[in-house]
């Protein structure tokens, strides 16, 4: 079936300040750096991915007062953002989820990966992102 989740691919983090949440992890957990963004990425936030026993977590730091991101940490603090699946096929997936009465939001292209959002109040709470990458 072409709408079923492929695998989780990582949790998204967002914190305050990016160096603090990743020398936290790093002598807490064990977790290792795979690669710091700083700012190259696609918003108005500074991000860096990190191994934590096998898990890929993505924090995200606002690097503009007032952006969205900052204003989000204001309203819900810190802490998991959203849970990335990858998925066969975004389109499939959405007909799928639009049968149990779900939406797929803000769907989008980034960096050539088709990605839409299930809203957390249809999802327990959870912000789900999708993720369909490149064939």
């Amino acid at each position: 079936m072409s709408h079923q989740i492929k695998k989780l691919l990582k949790v998204n983090v967002r914190v305050k300040e990016l160096r603090p949440a990743l020398d936290f992890f790093g002598a807490a957990f064990g977790a290792k750096l795979i690669e710091d963004r700083g700012g190259a990425t696609i918003g108005d936030f500074d991000g860096a991915t990190m191994d934590l026993g096998g898990a890929v977590f993505d924090f995200v730091a606002p690097n503009k007062p007032g952006s969205t991101l900052a204003k989000n940490i204001e309203q819900r603090g810190q802490g998991i953002d959203s849970v990335a699946f990858e998925v066969e096929s975004l389109d499939d997936t959405q007909a799928a989820l639009k049968t149990h009465g779900i939406d797929v939001i803000n769907r989008t292209e980034i960096r050539g990966n088709q990605v839409g959002f299930v809203h957390p109040k249809n999802a327990f709470g959870i912000l789900i992102e999708l993720i369909e990458r490149p064939k």
